[in-house]
């Protein structure tokens, strides 16, 4: 959100000045992105305060935490533009109105298109929006002062001036403003008139609908509509507007209308008349109230604040404070902060308003809590720092087995009982935890392969995932049926030579004692069964530390690798990695 200097002090009677304001910015409210002569750019990114997206917003902020006040007042509902008049309405359908939950439309005649005013550019163009004409600078301008979005039609092209929202059907097309044609999907809320769209809802309209020189009417829509529909079809289409985003952050019923009787009025101004008017929805936004104590504040915030501090930070940012007794009050937020819904909330209000600066550092009056054994993962950033000293890529690879490497190892329906089946999987690619790694590295070769690198020498730490009957930690039963998961080394090498075995070994041999304790030994040894299908039958060694094995170290077998298109010789290392003593 781009603040406009000029636009700010024409809403709020500051008491401090405009450079005062920049730094005190990010101490109570929001981070800056840039600041320039003139315009703020306020950071949003991580914030849910739809409110600092509308320049009324940022002044009713900007003056609760400066003690300035706004020169602006909020026209109660006695004086809208239509409430005293006895309009026709225009006939509007919704379809879906969790999808709309409200949708307004206004015909106003007699306009005329042209230039906007040089302070109606300023401000657009301070605020990063550039001016059109001013049938639709004024559609922008009320946005960014209220919020609020909205749209305005070329009523002459609207068919039987009918508007319907609707969702889109499977495939069909729409060519929006920019001039690109759109492929929509039964997701796609869409505003239409009886015989085609006229725009995508709250993202952007279209070309057979938009305001040219020739139009003298138009049909005003103001509407709300659902943020996770508007999100969904901007990230599917790759189109991003202001007004989504103002969408996706959320809007109120009042914002709404206190925009829309201020964008009639000037229209008014510029020689138009309200003619019509439909409003079709639920017209009263969701009173919340949330409870809040004063211990509770002064336990999370760490200082002693009074009763009369707390109600007078809360005050300022426009809060309504119910005493229900001593220390308790139950809040209602204004109608424009659609973030506050727990009494963290309000406490993190009362925190900033009080500045976070100010808080004391304090000693914890408890013990200290034992420190965290980190041993296990020094030794697993040790290990993974010597491989690549050593000259190795690590990789990460997903915790499952893909349904090539399960046909590579020999699983099928009549032994897949002997691995890890994910209950709820979301695809098949993920239904199977892996209990070894070194698979999943063969696998990345074959990816490698294809991309056209040679010699290929990689690594990954992880974890793997076995039956609990197959733990050599003696019994499991307090575990129940949960799988017994441990770190994992695993390296695969590939290169020209004709026994890359030899080569892994020496290349181990150089990093173990660097991140495994010393007596990591290698020792040729007898092919298991099971394994002969797997590696060749005589290029095969156990790890071992202490006269316990932790793992192997093989040439994998021909046919296995056949089954990822690899005709060179491929070695392999995995050995378990435990916590140091």
């Amino acid at each position: 959100m781009k603040v406009s200097k000029s636009w700010l002090k024409e809403l709020v009677e500051l008491k401090i000045s405009i450079d005062e304001v920049e730094k005190l910015l990010p101490l109570r409210t929001i981070g800056t992105k840039e600041i320039t002569e003139n315009f703020i750019e306020l950071d949003m990114k991580g914030y849910n305060r739809a409110d600092l997206l509308s320049m009324r917003g940022v002044a009713r902020e900007v003056a609760a935490i400066t003690d300035s006040e706004i020169k602006f007042t909020e026209v109660p509902h006695k004086d809208y533009v239509w409430v005293e008049q006895s309009l026709p309405e225009l006939k509007v359908e919704v379809e879906d109105d969790k999808l709309c939950p409200i949708y307004c439309v206004a015909k106003i005649e007699g306009l005329k298109v042209g230039g906007s005013p040089k302070d109606w550019v300023k401000k657009l163009e301070d605020c990063g929006i550039r001016s059109i004409n001013n049938i639709a600078d004024l559609t922008n301008l009320m946005m960014l002062e209220y919020g609020q979005t909205m749209h305005s039609f070329d009523a002459a092209k609207v068919a039987d001036e009918t508007m319907i929202v609707r969702l889109a059907k499977e495939g069909e097309q729409f060519e929006t403003l920019d001039g690109k044609n759109r492929i929509l999907t039964s997701e796609d809320l869409l505003i239409t008139d009886p015989k085609g769209i006229l725009s995508l809802s709250g993202i952007m309209g279209g070309k057979d609908s938009e305001i040219t020189e020739d139009t003298d009417s138009i049909l005003l829509e103001v509407a709300i509509f659902d943020p996770v529909s508007i999100r969904k079809t901007g990230q599917r289409l790759g189109l991003h507007s202001e007004a989504s985003k103002r969408i996706q952050h959320g809007l109120t019923r009042k914002g709404l209308f206190q925009a829309l009787d201020a964008a009639i009025k000037m229209y008014q101004d510029l020689g138009g008349k309200l003619t019509a008017l439909t409003i079709v929805g639920e017209t009263e936004d969701q009173i919340k109230k949330v409870p809040l104590t004063l211990e509770k504040t002064n336990s999370l915030i760490g200082v002693d604040l009074s009763k009369t501090e707390v109600e007078d930070f809360l005050k300022k940012l426009n809060f309504e404070m119910e005493e229900v007794e001593e220390g308790r009050w139950v809040v209602t937020p204004p109608y424009y902060r659609l973030d506050i819904e727990i009494e963290e909330d309000l406490i993190e209000e009362t925190a900033r308003m009080y500045g976070y600066e100010k808080i004391p550092a304090k000693e914890l009056a408890e013990e200290l809590p034992e420190k965290i054994d980190q041993s296990l993962f020094d030794l697993i950033y040790n290990t993974k720092k010597s491989l690549v000293d050593l000259g190795l890529t690590e990789i990460q690879s997903y915790s499952f087995y893909s349904t090539k490497v399960l046909g590579a190892l020999g699983f099928d329906e009549s032994n897949k009982e002997n691995i890890i089946r994910v209950a709820n999987p979301i695809s098949s690619e993920t239904e199977y935890l892996r209990e070894f790694i070194w698979p999943n590295l063969v696998e990345v070769i074959e990816k490698n392969l294809k991309q056209g690198y040679g010699d290929i020498a990689i690594f990954e730490v992880g974890k793997v995932y076995l039956p609990p009957s197959t733990s050599l930690r003696g019994s499991d039963s307090d575990r129940g049926n949960l799988p017994i998961e441990s770190y994992r080394l695993a390296i695969a090498l590939m290169n020209s030579s004709d026994n890359p075995v030899k080569e892994l070994n020496t290349i181990f041999s150089l990093g173990a004692n660097l991140f495994h304790p010393p007596g990591v030994q290698v020792e040729k040894g007898g092919l298991m069964k099971e394994l002969k299908t797997l590696f060749h039958p005589t290029r095969f060694a156990t790890v071992k530390l202490a006269d316990k094995v932790i793992g192997g170290l093989a040439e994998v077998h021909p046919r296995l690798l056949n089954h990822f298109g690899i005709d060179k010789k491929v070695a392999i290392l995995e050995i378990s990695i435990e916590r140091p003593n």
